[in-house]
């Protein structure tokens, strides 16, 4: 009977042992997963920075650009690269401003919006440009869209001559008493 006991014993340490090899084999290979999905995720950001940083410099390169022609054609690169660069599609609107193709521009400042809705930036562009077609309604509601998103948007306003043909319109001085 003791024998039985003592096989039985080694039989159940055996399988403890064979359990806690497979499992640990099973957390290597899980380990080893992680390990390059986390090189894969640090190629793939490095990769983003690198395009992203190429789009800033073709973004800074097009305000030395005289020719609004070849400012769009800069910037469209850099958008190509990367669609999130910082001032991109605002600076495309001006270059599109600087032709006087004033859809184009609406086009790229709406984009501006959609791809950073939390910056009154693409929002006092696009009341800019609506003023210039010209459109007082719209350009007002983009400047309220901007003090609503950023409060802090009604001291840039403030005798801003962009919107110089809005300093007399009650609605204007209206955002300011929000």
């Amino acid at each position: 009977m003791g024998s039985f006991i003592l096989t039985s014993l080694d039989i159940l340490i055996a399988i403890i042992g064979v359990a806690f090899a497979a499992t640990a084999y099973y957390e290597y290979a899980k380990l080893r997963a992680l390990r390059e999905d986390f090189d894969n995720f640090k190629k793939q950001f490095k990769r983003e920075l690198y395009q992203s940083q190429k789009a800033t410099q073709r973004i800074i390169a097009s305000y030395s650009t005289a020719d609004p022609d070849k400012r769009i054609e800069l910037i469209k690169s850099a958008l190509e690269l990367d669609p999130l660069v910082f001032n991109g599609f605002n600076a495309l609107g001006f270059a599109y401003l600087d032709k006087n193709d004033l859809q184009q521009a609406i086009n790229a400042f709406r984009e501006a919006i959609y791809r950073h809705p939390g910056d009154k930036a693409g929002y006092f562009d696009l009341a800019h440009v609506y003023l210039k077609v010209p459109n007082k309604e719209l350009a007002l509601e983009y400047l309220k869209k901007a003090i609503e998103i950023d409060p802090s948007a009604k001291k840039d306003l403030k005798d801003n001559i962009l919107f110089q043909d809005l300093f007399e319109d009650k609605r204007y001085k209206a955002l300011f008493a929000q």
